[in-house]
């Protein structure tokens, strides 16, 4: 699996990097707004606090479901038809972790960091907390249970996060017979959007069909305004993680004045 993922990942970063670079110049292009220059580094170092984090909650995630596979009575056979079946049943529970993250005060304290830009381009797909992995074992199991493997199911949804940066730009209008059926940057800009119409709708990863049958599908009907619901707004990293954890504020404030009392002496 890790072997798998690795194949996968280096040449996305080359990927991301290269359609970050286009919408920058397509937006700038265009006289379209989409990159502030604090916001974006605070998405890049978010990005990379995650990448040294990513082996550890991969590695957890992994082998929790490892174990429960070791465990089992039966496993399914590796065929086409299982690998189809793995990898809409894995988005489905990606749907329901996604649901629940939103209306979960306690998964929502590690998803609203995803929701706190007040822009939306491809850098804010990076915006995730760090230890936002820990309840993955949970959501995931019933499928490991059902007999599909832990290679298979780590892989398609880390496969289902890479399919999900493309849907972060504004610059992507709607896209026809699709819209409904599969997600699509109109229908992850809903997502994102904190206008009333739009609140927790939208939370199927690869298809949309997982909202639909479950009525929390909304498509596109007014400009949407980006961000949380409520006045916080930050571009440090550390803030936009842990600014909810209890104490984090004063601290941080105590830590400021410190920066500016070395500054002056």
């Amino acid at each position: 699996m890790f072997e798998d993922a690795q194949a996968l990942l280096w040449p996305s970063f080359f990927v991301f990097a290269t359609c970050i670079l286009l919408e920058w110049i397509v937006s700038r292009a265009k006289g379209i707004s989409l990159y502030e220059g604090k916001e974006v580094l605070c998405n890049l170092g978010i990005f990379v606090g995650a990448r040294v984090s990513q082996p550890l909650f991969v590695g957890y995630t992994f082998y929790c479901l490892k174990f429960l596979e070791s465990v089992r009575p039966w496993e399914l056979p590796n065929t086409i038809a299982t690998t189809v079946v793995a990898v809409v049943l894995t988005d489905l529970a990606y749907y329901w972790e996604h649901r629940l993250s939103h209306t979960t005060r306690v998964l929502w304290f590690f998803h609203e960091v995803h929701h706190s830009s007040r822009s939306f381009n491809l850098t804010t797909s990076f915006r995730l907390h760090w230890l936002g992995r820990l309840v993955a074992p949970l959501i995931f199991a019933p499928l490991i249970l059902l007999g599909f493997s832990a290679n298979q199911v780590v892989l398609f949804l880390f496969a289902n996060l890479i399919y999900q940066f493309f849907l972060h730009t504004k610059l992507v209008g709607k896209l026809g017979w699709l819209e409904g059926i599969v997600n699509t940057p109109s229908a992850h800009r809903v997502h994102h959007a904190r206008n009333k119409i739009y609140l927790d709708k939208n939370f199927g990863g690869i298809l949309m069909l997982w909202d639909r049958l479950f009525g929390t599908y909304q498509a596109e009907v007014e400009e949407p305004e980006f961000g949380v619901l409520g006045k916080f707004r930050s571009n440090n990293p550390f803030t936009v993680q842990f600014h909810k954890v209890p104490g984090y504020s004063a601290l941080a404030g105590h830590m400021q004045q410190v920066v500016r009392f070395c500054k002056g002496s």
